[in-house]
């Protein structure tokens, strides 16, 4: 593949991610426009304080857990080739969405706007940790090359 046809890639991954990005802030308007027209909003679960609790826990557990899920994607996914990268980077956007999701789960069922805000701040932080860099794509296919890339570089 070409500098061209990565670069190309990687504008796909990078769009998907300004995508995904700009979901999480609709969410906030979601949260808002809830929070605004049915105040006080207390959720759509009749949840007990207790079981609100241990659901923030798990849900909190699952967003801090898709840290080292997110890092075991990007090796199993790795630099073996343009395409897993890409793979690997739309993967982990989606993952780093994926947290802002249980916070606004979490708030649907119980009503608190913080616990969405505690989950969306984890899922932007995410966002700005785990960003594919163009810079990281092309030191990771000069360790490793695609197959074709040696074979036309040594004719």
């Amino acid at each position: 593949m070409d500098e061209l046809q990565v670069k190309a890639r990687y504008l796909t991954a990078n769009f998907i991610g300004l995508a995904l990005i700009g979901s999480v802030f609709m969410y906030v308007v979601v949260v808002q426009v809830l929070n605004w027209t049915q105040a006080p909003f207390a959720g759509f679960a009749a949840l007990e304080p207790g079981q609100a609790r241990m659901l923030k826990y798990v849900f909190m557990a699952l967003g801090i857990g898709h840290f080292f899920l997110i890092k075991l994607v990007q090796r199993i996914l790795g630099a073996a080739s343009v395409e897993r990268l890409f793979h690997a980077a739309v993967v982990t956007l989606a993952l780093c969405e994926a947290v802002s999701i249980f916070g606004l789960v979490l708030f649907l069922l119980n009503g608190n706007s913080m616990d969405f805000y505690l989950f969306m701040f984890l899922s932007l932080f995410y966002f700005w940790f785990f960003y594919p860099k163009y810079q990281d794509w092309e030191a990771q296919l000069r360790v490793h090359p695609p197959p074709g890339a040696r074979k036309a570089s040594e004719s």
